[in-house]
C-alpha cells in the first residue's frame, strides 16, 4: 500500500509482541465472559501446523474471546470456564457437546433448525411436516420482534412442536425421521428465548465472530504455526470487542502493539 517492503522476521516479531501485551487484556476479557449470563458458542475446524485443530468462540453482545484447542469436546469449554459454566444460558447448535456440560439453560440455534428444514421441504415438497415446523419457529420469532421487552410464556408454543413431533414419518426420507429424533431430544431448548428477551433466537453472532478466521483460512488455507495462530485470535478478540463497543478496531491493535 505504501510502496514498503518490512522484512517477515519485523512482522513476526510486531505479531508476538501484540499477542505478549494482549495477554492481560484477554484475561480480562475472559472474565467478563465468566461474569455473562447468556453467552454465545460456537467452534470451527482449522488446520494448523499441519494438524486439525478447532477454533472456539465465546461471545455476548460486547465481548469477544477467540481461542485454538486440539479438540472439540466438552473438555475445552470446562477448562477454561469451569463453574461459570453453571451460572450461564448457553446459546448453541446441536453439538452434543454442549449439552453434556451444566449449563444453567440452553438455547438452540433456530436459524440452524431452519436451514435444516428448508432442506427437507426441497427435498419432498409434498409433505408438509417440515413446512408446519418452519412456520412455528418463524411464528415464534416473529412473536419476540413483535414484544422484544416482554417475557411470552412458551408452554402453548411447545405443546404446539409437540403436536408436530408426534407424527408418523417413517414413510419419508430417512432424513426426516432424524431430525424429528432430534428436535425431540432438544425441545426444551428450543423457545427459551421467549421467556427471556436476554436470550437471541439464534447463534448468528458467534458464527460472525469467526467469519475472519473462515477468510483467512480461504486465503492461506492454514496456519503454519501454534504460535501465529493463537496471536490471531488474540488480536481478533480484541478488535472485535473493540467493534462491538463501537470503538475503532485499528486503534485498539494500535494500542496492545504501544504499551
Amino acid at each position: 500500500v505504501f510502496g514498503l517492503t518490512p522484512s517477515e522476521g519485523s512482522l513476526v516479531n510486531w505479531v508476538n509482541e501484540a499477542k505478549r501485551n494482549a495477554q492481560p487484556v484477554i484475561d480480562k476479557i475472559k472474565e467478563y465472559i465468566k461474569s455473562s449470563a447468556v453467552v454465545g458458542f460456537d467452534e470451527s475446524g482449522l488446520y494448523c501446523n499441519k494438524s486439525l485443530d478447532w477454533a472456539w468462540i465465546a461471545q455476548t453482545a460486547y465481548i469477544t474471546l477467540c481461542s485454538r484447542a486440539t479438540g472439540r469436546s466438552s473438555k475445552v469449554l470446562e477448562e477454561r470456564f469451569g463453574d461459570a459454566l453453571q451460572r450461564m444460558v448457553a446459546v448453541t447448535d446441536r453439538h452434543s457437546a454442549y449439552f453434556v456440560l451444566d449449563f444453567l439453560n440452553h438455547q438452540v440455534c433456530l436459524a440452524h433448525l431452519l436451514r435444516e428444514l428448508e432442506y427437507l421441504t426441497e427435498l419432498d415438497e409434498s409433505q408438509r411436516w417440515s413446512k408446519d415446523v418452519t412456520n412455528l419457529l418463524r411464528s415464534a420469532i416473529h412473536q419476540r420482534n413483535v414484544q422484544p421487552e416482554e417475557t411470552v410464556e412458551k408452554e402453548s408454543w411447545t405443546d404446539r412442536l409437540d403436536d408436530l413431533l408426534k407424527a408418523n414419518l417413517l414413510h419419508l426420507n430417512d432424513k426426516f425421521e432424524r431430525l424429528r429424533k432430534g428436535l425431540v431430544k432438544c425441545r426444551d431448548y428450543i423457545f427459551n428465548f421467549l421467556e427471556n428477551p436476554m436470550i437471541p433466537p439464534d447463534n448468528n453472532a458467534s458464527e460472525r465472530g469467526t467469519r475472519k478466521l473462515k477468510i483467512k483460512q480461504k486465503i492461506s488455507g492454514t496456519f503454519r504455526a501454534d504460535k501465529g495462530a493463537d496471536a490471531f485470535f488474540a488480536i481478533h478478540s480484541i478488535a472485535d470487542t473493540a467493534w462491538k463497543n463501537k470503538q475503532s478496531q485499528l486503534q485498539a491493535i494500535s494500542t496492545i502493539l504501544s504499551l
